[in-house]
Formats: structure tokens, C-alpha cells, sequence
């Protein structure tokens, strides 16, 4: 072990203030790994075979999901999509029990060292949670605005789907070609949801409706198109980045067209009309409880994405006080500024001065952008202090695809490819400059890019001593609790020295205190759409357009909005436990990387992780 590390912190970076902004256009200590390395224990022969288990069906699993292989980056046929006929769902759900039985029987605990104890309780965790996901299918919506299964065939074929070389394309044609199998079970599966009653609300309808459509805009779907679709847009821009000849390029261009237009077209056109139809049967009740067992199932994604067993009345109670709370800290943030007024005047100004906002054109958009990287570029330079481990896979700063930007939210982290084919990427929402204040430049950024979810999640995957199923598993409650830690922590490291910047940061913790309230609002209290966005705006800076936005992705994603806050508060408790128990033992670095080199576990193995890591500094 080595001895104890008093992190020396760098000089804190220089502000980052608006006017720049515009201008600029590990280790499982405890647990049997140290540094991502396994250390032989006690029991650990029995980890050999374990690992042989976990290695054989997380192949297994990848051989059945060609679109698994693909946003993994791993290697395999790519030129397929996934069967997610009733048939084959049982038959997934049966294995998974088979699997899950023997895990139990063939695999007994004292035959396995501290590191393989832990890994077969997250493999355990993970099968009850998907056979959990199993029993509410049923209640699930298939074609939700923020999550629908449309939005991911999209995102496969214009994100994650690699185009590398002429194979790759090849492949990318073939699943084009095939867009009738994926295209049709979800119809199916819209149609057998409707039936038993199970319909988004009328405005998540018309939103996926919408990205329905966009999708058929530009060339080859339009006879008279002026441009590129996205679609045809995103593969000949990936082809044109390889070394294929041009002559080779422009052939699989002209395949790719076709098979647009004779394939896609039909089977997306379908799609529009299912959802047409599915918008005539659609009303306004916008909670969960309005579904078979509504209350139950709320309870069950609630514990899905937080890890944890709680009651809604008391997650609903927490929220108001914290949303209390951190309106007193802003109270105290807006002095800073001269401002002189109350807190509601306050936000209004923030919402509607121009000086906060970039210019709603190509050009605020592109200003955006490079402020972002500037922000990205400033705290990588400075978290040598606070990690040990860092990822080695790249980030990038891009806009979302137009076609979704009108049911997206106001940013998205999506992890690096495995074979490095494909980097990190912090996407942003440039719809509308209106919902992306300077002011939150800052904030928005660690959270997504670093030292939030691609330090986390691109560290994971490069993690050689865990295995395969603990590199990509995600625990929202893990993944977002780090996410908004990661707002917090830049402000040790000199950030946030602009008071609007630091009310950004401190708004944001308060969007995430006012999900409590709204998600088991409209899930539980049965509020309305409109009460909900009214309760957002009148209680933060944030404007109606994205409290809008919000409100619907908390309607059709229920239980997921609450993990945030409640990781986090886990994270802050577990860190002032460390400090409070190792006085001058406690190591900032050692805890961030206990916390990261274990990839995500539920919040109850997390704190049992960081007892273990408290017990060896103490040796």
C-alpha cells in the first residue's frame, strides 16, 4: 500500500466570464483490486471459473444483440438488428433465470475471494433488475418522445454504427436494407401497449410523431430535396472522413440512396401512420398512475434508478426542503452580483436580459461551441490534484441532430466505442440559444463532460480488471449522483469565480432538488403537465421552454429524475465519512478513484466499496 498522498492542488484556473465565453466562439482497496489490477485473496481460485461464467454470458449476449456489439464497439456482424419479438423477449427472460439460478448454485461465496463476492453480487443485482424490467414490459412506452425505441434505431445508424471502411458501410446498408424488422415489432408493440391501455400522453405522442417526420426530410425522401436527410447527411460525411478512393465512395453513396428510399422510406412512413393513429387514442393524464398497477410500477422505477427502497411521500418531502434550502444559498449568491432585488426578479433577469445569451444564429451557435471546449479544455488541465486515473478515450463537443433537437433534452453525454472507433461526445441543444444561458456554460459541462460522465463512464470501459458486464453497467443513481458531483467539485479547483457562473452551478442543484418534487408529483400526486412546468419556473431561473422539456422527459421516464439528487447526497455523505474517520489519512485522489475504478454499482455496494477503501488507508 502506498503511504498517505496530500494532494497539492494547482493554482486556480483564470475565470472564465461571460465576455470570454462570447469571444471565444482507484481503485477497489478493499475489495481485491488496486489500480484496476486483481490481487489474489483468500478464495480466489474459485474466481477463475466465475470469471469464466461471466465471460460466457456476456458473449452470449453480444452474440444475440448485434446492436449491442455495435454501441459497445465490439467486434461481430453489425449489418443486423436485434429481435425484440415477444418470442424472443421471453426466451431472453428465460435464459437470464437459467443463468441467474446457476450463478447461485454453481458459485457459493466461500469459494471466492472478496473481489469475486462483489462481482457476483453486481451480476445478481443486474439479472433481478432486467427480470424486474420484464415483469412491467407491459407498462412501458415503446415510442416515448425521450426514449422511444425510433429515436434508437435513428441514433445506431447515424452515431453509433461505425464507418470505418467499405465493410462497415456494406453493413450499414444491410441494416437499412433491414429497418422493416425493427420498424415493425415496434408497431406491434404500440399496438399491444394501446390495447391495454398503455399510451404515452398526447403531447409525447405528437413529439415522437414529429422526429417521425423529421426523419423523412432532405434527400433521398423528398423527390424535390435541396439537401442531404440526416440520415444520408451523417453516412456520406463518416464515409468521406475514410480512405476509401472516391470512385468506391460515391458507389456506396448511391447504395446507401436506394436503400433509403426503397426500404426506409416505406417502413418509417408506417411508423408515421402508427403513431397517427396512436395520437387519435392519446388524452392528457400525464402520471404513470393511470396505468395497470400504476402505483406499484412507480414504486419498481423508482428503485430501479435510484438503487434504493423509498416511499414517494418521503422523496416528494425531501425535495421541498431541499428546494428551500438552496434558494436561501442563491439568495446569498445574487447579493454578489449588485442585483438588489428579490430572488424572483432575479431569475426573470436571467432569463431575459440578452446579455446572458448567445445569438440565436449559426453564429451564437458556433460561439457556443468553442466555449464549451475552452471550458472542457480549462479543467482538464487542472484535475491532476483531485485523480489519480484518468480516461484515455477523447471528448468532443457537438450539436445534437437537427431532426431530434425538438424532443431532446438540453444536453446528453454518449460514451466512447470500445475499439476507439468512436470518442466520448457532450452533445448540446442548440435549438433554441433562448434555453442555453452563459451562465450555465460552466456547470453544464463538467456535469456532462468532465470531470463528469467521460471521466466516468470512458474510465469504466478501460478498466482491464473488472469484468466485461461491470465496464458498461449503469446505475442511474451511480452514474447521475457523479454527474452532479462533478458540478460541485471545480469549485474546489478556482471555477465558478463569476457569481452568474456560481448561480448557475448552484441552479442547477436546485433543478435537481425540484425533480423530487415533480416526479413524484405527476407520478403519485397526480399533478398536471402545466401544474408541474408552472412549479418549475416559479421556483427557479430556468425559462418555460426548458421547463417544458423537462417536465415531459420526467412524464415519460418516471423514477429516473429522482436518481440525480439522491446520488449525489449519497456521494457527499460517503466523502465526509472518509474525511471524518482518516483525518489527515484521507486522500482526495484515493476516494475519487475508488469511487470511478469500480465502474457503477448500486449506491448500497458503493458505500460498502468506500468502507473497504476507509479500512486499508486506516492499515
Amino acid at each position: 500500500m502506498n503511504p498517505p498522498h496530500r494532494p497539492q492542488y494547482p493554482p486556480a484556473p483564470p475565470v472564465i466570464g461571460r465576455r470570454a465565453l462570447l469571444s471565444a466562439g482507484g481503485a477497489l482497496l478493499g475489495w481485491g483490486l488496486l489500480r484496476g489490477m486483481p490481487v489474489q485473496a483468500a478464495g480466489a481460485g474459485g474466481d477463475a471459473a466465475l470469471n469464466r461464467f461471466f465471460a460466457e454470458t456476456f458473449a452470449a449476449q453480444a452474440n444475440r444483440s448485434p446492436e449491442l456489439r455495435t454501441r459497445l464497439g465490439l467486434p461481430g456482424d453489425q449489418s443486423r438488428w436485434d429481435d425484440l419479438s415477444e418470442a424472443a423477449l421471453a426466451a431472453d427472460d428465460a435464459r437470464l433465470a437459467e443463468d441467474l439460478a446457476r450463478l447461485r448454485r454453481d458459485f457459493p461465496a466461500a469459494t471466492l475471494s472478496p473481489a469475486g463476492r462483489l462481482n457476483k453480487r453486481l451480476w445478481e443485482y443486474q439479472a433481478e433488475e432486467r427480470l424486474g424490467a420484464a415483469r412491467w414490459r407491459g407498462n412501458a412506452y415503446p415510442a416515448g418522445h425521450f426514449n422511444g425505441r425510433h429515436g434508437q434505431i435513428i441514433d445506431l445508424l447515424s452515431t453509433y454504427h461505425p464507418l470505418r471502411d467499405a465493410a462497415d458501410a456494406q453493413a450499414w446498408i444491410a441494416r437499412v436494407r433491414g429497418i422493416a424488422q425493427p420498424v415493425d415489432q415496434l408497431i406491434g408493440a404500440l399496438e399491444r401497449r394501446a390495447a391495454q391501455g398503455v399510451i404515452p400522453p398526447r403531447f409525447s405522442v405528437e413529439k415522437s410523431l414529429q422526429a417521425v417526420r423529421n426523419t423523412l426530410i432532405g434527400r433521398p425522401f423528398e423527390p424535390e430535396g435541396v439537401s442531404d436527410s440526416g440520415l444520408l447527411s451523417s453516412f456520406r460525411n463518416r464515409l468521406g472522413r475514410t480512405n476509401l478512393p472516391p470512385a468506391e465512395q460515391a458507389m456506396l453513396v448511391a447504395a446507401a440512396t436506394q436503400a433509403l428510399r426503397e426500404m426506409f422510406t416505406p417502413a418509417w412512413t408506417r411508423l408515421s401512420a402508427a403513431l397517427t393513429h396512436l395520437l387519435e387514442q392519446a388524452d392528457d393524464r400525464d402520471g404513470v398512475w393511470k396505468l395497470p398497477h400504476g402505483l406499484d410500477y412507480y414504486r419498481w422505477c423508482l428503485k430501479r434508478h435510484t438503487t434504493l427502497d423509498l416511499e414517494p411521500e418521503m422523496v416528494h418531502a425531501l425535495g421541498l426542503q431541499e428546494v428551500r434550502r438552496l434558494q436561501e444559498e442563491m439568495v446569498a449568491v445574487k447579493t454578489r452580483t449588485g442585483f438588489s432585488g428579490e430572488l424572483v426578479a432575479f431569475n426573470q433577469f436571467l432569463r431575459s436580459d440578452p446579455q446572458f445569451y448567445f445569438t440565436n444564429d449559426e453564429e451564437g451557435r458556433a460561439g457556443y461551441l468553442a466555449g464549451a471546449r475552452l471550458i472542457l479544455e480549462k479543467v482538464n488541465g487542472v484535475l491532476d490534484g483531485q485523480f489519480t486515473l484518468k480516461p484515455k478515450a477523447s471528448l468532443e463537443v457537438r450539436r445534437f441532430d437537427l431532426y431530434r433537437e425538438g424532443s431532446e433534452t438540453i444536453a446528453r453525454y454518449s460514451p466512447p466505442a470500445s475499439d476507439g472507433s468512436r470518442p466520448g461526445i457532450y452533445y448540446v441543444n442548440l435549438s433554441n440559444m433562448k434555453e442555453m444561458p452563459i451562465w450555465q456554460m460552466e456547470v453544464l459541462a463538467f456535469h456532462e463532460g468532465l470531470p463528469g460522465h467521460h471521466m466516468q463512464m470512458a474510465l469504466a470501459q478501460e478498466m482491464t480488471g473488472l469484468p466485461e458486464f461491470r465496464r458498461h453497467q449503469t446505475h442511474t443513481a451511480y452514474v447521475e449522483g457523479w454527474g452532479l458531483y462533478s458540478e460541485r467539485l471545480p469549485k474546489e479547483l478556482g471555477f465558478y469565480e463569476d457569481a452568474y457562473a456560481d448561480f448557475g452551478r448552484l441552479s442547477f442543484e436546485l433543478w435537481r432538488a425540484i425533480r423530487l418534487v415533480l416526479d413524484t408529483g405527476i407520478h403519485v400526486k397526480k399533478w398536471s403537465r402545466q401544474q408541474a412546468i408552472d412549479y418549475f419556473t416559479s421556483n427557479s431561473a430556468f425559462t418555460a421552454e426548458v421547463a417544458a422539456r423537462e417536465v415531459d422527459r420526467y412524464i415519460v421516464y418516471p423514477g429516473q429524475a429522482c436518481a440525480y439528487y439522491l446520488g449525489l447526497r449519497k456521494l457527499l455523505k460517503l466523502r465526509a465519512k472518509a474525511k471524518r474517520e482518516l483525518g489527515s489519512a484521507f486522500d482526495i485522489r484515493g476516494f475519487h478513484d475508488t469511487i470511478l475504478a469500480n465502474g457503477s454499482v448500486p449506491l448500497g455496494v458503493l458505500e460498502q466499496v468506500v468502507d473497504g477503501w476507509i479500512e486499508t488507508r486506516r492499515g
